[in-house]
C-alpha cells in the first residue's frame, strides 16, 4: 500500500476513535450504554441504520450479489428496505419507543411470557455473534485479495480496532462513529461506480456488453434459481424485510435511544430515502466487474470489489476505499457487539441469572467483547457467499419473529399459548426446508406461514381451553 493510501486511513482512524473515546468518557450508566442516555437525533441514527446494515456485507456480498445476479441485486434494498422503513416508522417504531423498552425479546416477552423472551434472546445472541463472524470473514477476503495479508493476521487486528471503542462507548459511540463512517462508504462506493462507468465507456456500453438478465429486477426461477421473483416479493419483501426492519436489534435499538417519538419516527423514514441511492453505489460496481475485469467468468463473487479497487483507482483514491471498506466493517461489528450485549444484559442476565441492576453497564461491556469472540470462533464456518450466508441465517427465525411482531402490536386475542405455537412451529417448519434445500427466501416466507398459523391456532385454542373451564 502506498504511503499516501496510508495516510488516508490513518487520518479516517485517528478521527473514528477520536470521536469514539471522547464519547466513551460520557458513559456513566447502563442507559448511556444501551441507549445513549435517549438523546440520539433522527439524522444520526437514520446514517448509523443505513451504514450498519449495508455495511461490509453490502460492500463485499453485494457487488458480489450483483456480479452474479445483476440489477435484480438492487431488490434487496428497493424492496427489502425501504417500504418495511416507512411502515416500521409509522406504525411499530413509535410503540416500541414510548414503551421504553430496552430490546426486542423485552417487548415480546410482555406479550407472550418469559419463555419466548428467553429463547428468542438466546437465538439472537448466537446469530448475532455469527453475523459478527461473517463481518470479518469479509475483512478477510477483502485485504487478503488486495494486500496479500494473512487472513488470520487482518480479522485479529480489525478486532482489536473495533474493540477500542465499542466496549467502552456503547450506543452513542456506535451511532456518532457510524455518522463518519457513512459519509465515507458512501463516496467511497460512488466513487468506484462513477470511475468504473468512465472506464467502460459510459452507461450505454455497459447495457450492451453485459447479458440482458443482468439488466431485470425480477428474475425467474428457471433463469435464475439462486434468485427467483416470486422469493424476492413474497420472502424478502413480505418476511425477511420487515422482520429485519421492525425485529432486528441491531436496527430497533437506535431508534429506542432517540431524544423523541418524532426522531424515532424521522430516523426510519430518513434512512429510507437514503436506501434508494445505497445500489448506486454497490449494485453498480458489480456489473461493472464482468465488463472491466479480465477473466470476470471464472472469479469468485466476493473477489469483485477487491479487484475493481485495484483495477480502477489510483494512488489515494486507494485509501479513500480502503477506509471506505473499513468504515463498513466497522460499523457492521460495533453495531452487532453492541445489541448482543443489550440482549444478554437486559434479556439473559437480569431475568435468567438473576443479574443485580447495578452491574448491567459493567456486563455489557463484557457482553459485547464476548460477542465478538463468539464471532471470532464462528467466522471459519460461516465461509462462503457472504450475502448469502448472512440472509440464510435470519430465514431461519425471521419468520416467526415477525409474526409475533405483528400478533402482539395488532391482534389483542394474542397470547402466550400462540406465541409459543408460532415460534416452535415456525422454527421447525425453517429447519426442515433447510434439511430440504428450499431457497433460503422461500424458508421465510414457508416459516412466516407456519408461525401465522400456530399463533392463530394455539390463541384460539387457548382461549377455548379457558372459557369451557
Amino acid at each position: 500500500m502506498h504511503w499516501i493510501d496510508t495516510l488516508v486511513i490513518a487520518g479516517y482512524l485517528a478521527l473514528t476513535f477520536g470521536v469514539g473515546i471522547y464519547l466513551t468518557m460520557r458513559v456513566k450508566t447502563s442507559e448511556d450504554f444501551f441507549l445513549a442516555g435517549r438523546r440520539l437525533p433522527f439524522w444520526a441514527i437514520a446514517m448509523s441504520l443505513v451504514v450498519s446494515d449495508i455495511g461490509a456485507l453490502e460492500m463485499i456480498g453485494g457487488t458480489g450479489g450483483a456480479f452474479r445476479h445483476g440489477i435484480a441485486q438492487a431488490n434487496y434494498e428497493w424492496i427489502g428496505c425501504v417500504p418495511a422503513m416507512i411502515v416500521g416508522g409509522i406504525l411499530f417504531i413509535p410503540l416500541f419507543w414510548k414503551l421504553g423498552i430496552q430490546s426486542v425479546p423485552e417487548f415480546l416477552g410482555t406479550r407472550f411470557g418469559s419463555l419466548v423472551r428467553s429463547i428468542l434472546a438466546i437465538v439472537w445472541v448466537l446469530f448475532l455473534g455469527a453475523a459478527v463472524g461473517v463481518f470479518l470473514q469479509a475483512a478477510a477476503t477483502m485485504f487478503t485479495s488486495i494486500l496479500g495479508w494473512d487472513r488470520w493476521f487482518t480479522i485479529l487486528l480489525v478486532t482489536g480496532l473495533v474493540s477500542i471503542y465499542t466496549v467502552g462507548g456503547g450506543l452513542g459511540a456506535v451511532v456518532f462513529t457510524d455518522v463518519i463512517q457513512c459519509a465515507i462508504l458512501f463516496i467511497g462506493g460512488l466513487l468506484l461506480a462513477v470511475l468504473g462507468l468512465i472506464e467502460a465507456g459510459g452507461l450505454r456500453a455497459v447495457t450492451e456488453a453485459v447479458p440482458a438478465q443482468h439488466l431485470r429486477l425480477l428474475l425467474s426461477a428457471e433463469e435464475n434459481p439462486d434468485f427467483p421473483w416470486t422469493g424476492v416479493l413474497f420472502g424478502l419483501g413480505l418476511v425477511l424485510s420487515p422482520a429485519y426492519w421492525i425485529g432486528n436489534q441491531a436496527i430497533v435499538q437506535r431508534t429506542l435511544g432517540a431524544a423523541s417519538e418524532w426522531d424515532a419516527k424521522a430516523s426510519m423514514v430518513f434512512g429510507a430515502i437514503l436506501k434508494t441511492i445505497v445500489p448506486l453505489a454497490f449494485v453498480v460496481p458489480g456489473i461493472l466487474g464482468l465488463v472491466l475485469i479480465t477473466g470476470a467468468e471464472s472469479m469468485a463473487p466476493d473477489e469483485v470489489y477487491p479487484q475493481l479497487i485495484r483495477q480502477l483507482l489510483p494512488v489515494g483514491l486507494r485509501g479513500v476505499l480502503y477506509a471506505a471498506f473499513l468504515a463498513a466493517l466497522m460499523s457492521s461489528v460495533d453495531s452487532y457487539a453492541n445489541s448482543a450485549a443489550t440482549i444478554f444484559t437486559r434479556d439473559i442476565y437480569q431475568p435468567l441469572l438473576g443479574g443485580r441492576p447495578d452491574r448491567a453497564l459493567v456486563v455489557g461491556r463484557l457482553a459485547s467483547l464476548g460477542t465478538i469472540a463468539l464471532g471470532l470462533a464462528l467466522g471459519p464456518l460461516l465461509e462462503g457467499d457472504i450475502y448469502e450466508t448472512f440472509q440464510t441465517l435470519l430465514s431461519f427465525f425471521q419468520g416467526p419473529t415477525l409474526d409475533l411482531l405483528i400478533a402482539g402490536v395488532l391482534w389483542p386475542r394474542a397470547n402466550r399459548t400462540g406465541g409459543m405455537s408460532a415460534l416452535a412451529l415456525g422454527i421447525a417448519t425453517a429447519i426442515i426446508a433447510h434439511w430440504f434445500d428450499v431457497h433460503f427466501l422461500h424458508v421465510a416466507l414457508f416459516s412466516m406461514i407456519a408461525a401465522s398459523i400456530g399463533m392463530v391456532g394455539g390463541s384460539l385454542a387457548d382461549s377455548e381451553s379457558r372459557r369451557s373451564q
